[in-house]
């Protein structure tokens, strides 16, 4: 005769006993407001895949919420079809400027001013040569447009307590120039 495998469980041994489901714990969701999603997509043209960064930016946001919220902005941008920003190393490119570089330059002045290397910072994907060049081309466009006064001065300083030429020492430097052509 046969013996029968005696079964571990209590259920199945006869005895009547029930296990017991084990709750399962409560995920809470916090949905990000629309002012957290604005500051959030600010933050992430300046800091790309930064989530610190960012989520100090946010200020209500942990930086693993935000990388969360980050990786799934991401897919919903390749799901639309637009233009998903890799995170690049600034180089060479003799191509025009596509729109959301053009975007990301502007927000780089309006936050860094005349500072090239901080823009070029936010642009990503070029150098501050070539972001030199696109503000010289885009101040010329608002010139021609009536628009001037768009144009941040040169001598404004920075939104860090940089340091920026004054008008006066710009004039000076560009009659020194007139006067001693690459005399350093």
């Amino acid at each position: 005769m046969a013996r029968k495998k005696q079964s571990s469980s209590p259920k199945r041994a006869g005895l009547g006993v029930a296990r017991v489901p084990l709750k399962k714990k409560k995920r809470t969701y916090k949905h990000w407001t629309p002012d957290e999603q604005k500051r959030f997509v600010t933050a992430f043209t300046l800091y790309p895949r930064k989530w610190k960064k960012i989520a100090e930016y946010v200020g209500t946001k942990t930086p693993r919420q935000t990388q969360g919220h980050g990786e799934y902005y991401l897919k919903q941008l390749e799901r639309a079809g637009e233009e998903v920003p890799p995170p690049e190393k600034p180089g060479r490119q003799s191509e025009h400027w596509t729109a959301n570089e053009h975007e990301r330059f502007l927000v780089g002045l309006s936050t860094h001013g005349r500072q090239w290397v901080e823009v070029a910072k936010v642009v990503r994907t070029r150098t501050s040569e070539q972001v030199s060049g696109h503000a010289h081309g885009y101040f010329q466009q608002l010139e021609r447009e009536g628009k001037g006064h768009l144009i941040p001065p040169l001598g404004q300083p920075g939104p860090e307590g940089s340091e920026h030429w004054t008008s006066d020492e710009h004039e000076r430097f560009v009659t020194a120039f007139t006067l001693y052509p690459r005399k350093w």
